[in-house]
């Protein structure tokens, strides 16, 4: 009888262990809904700012893939590795930058990520930003330095993107913005 019990409560525990596998943890459920006091609340009640999600990436990677701005001030405020990469090599700042998230840069920037850090293919966050036609968080990122003349592995720079797609008005913002920085 004694072993029967323990082999229910066994059996009971691996069942509500693969139940709980199957959700979202709560820090992941706060980032979804895109809220800095939910992640702050999901923190605060024990969830890991840096534990993986079921697709093996970190809450800040996936806020800053799916453009949750508010979820990534949060979990940056927080703690969040910022150094963290995806599968691909792709770090933080190059998602921000992809996805026009321009203040999220900058926090990052100011907490210690190089603006010219390279990802998959040697593409950094200017080249992303420049080729998902985000101009605004380009022209910030030429502004907090970034290099509009650093190549990725094929060759091609920022400024290589902006010639080729003929806007003018893009390549003389980006060159004031380089010009007003080295004043």
């Amino acid at each position: 009888m004694f072993h029967n019990h323990w082999r229910r409560v066994a059996a009971l525990s691996v069942a509500a262990l693969a139940l709980n596998g199957c959700g979202k943890q709560p820090v992941e459920e706060a980032v979804a809904k895109n809220d800095r006091a939910a992640v702050r609340t999901a923190l605060a009640e024990g969830g890991d700012v840096n534990a993986e999600t079921a697709d093996g990436e970190t809450p800040l990677l996936l806020a800053v893939k799916t453009a949750q701005s508010s979820s990534a001030q949060g979990l940056i405020e927080n703690g969040a590795d910022i150094k963290v990469r995806d599968g691909d090599g792709n770090g933080v700042l190059q998602h921000a930058a992809a996805n026009g998230m321009t203040g999220i840069c900058g926090l990052l920037i100011d907490r210690g990520v190089a603006v010219d850090e390279k990802g998959k293919g040697g593409a950094t966050a200017l080249l992303l930003a420049v080729a998902n036609g985000r101009q605004e968080t380009a022209k910030y990122l030429v502004r907090r330095g970034a290099d509009l003349q650093l190549k990725d592995d094929a060759g091609v720079s920022p400024m290589d993107l902006v010639t080729r797609s003929g806007d003018q008005r893009f390549q003389g913002d980006l060159e004031l913005a380089a010009k007003l920085r080295e004043n």
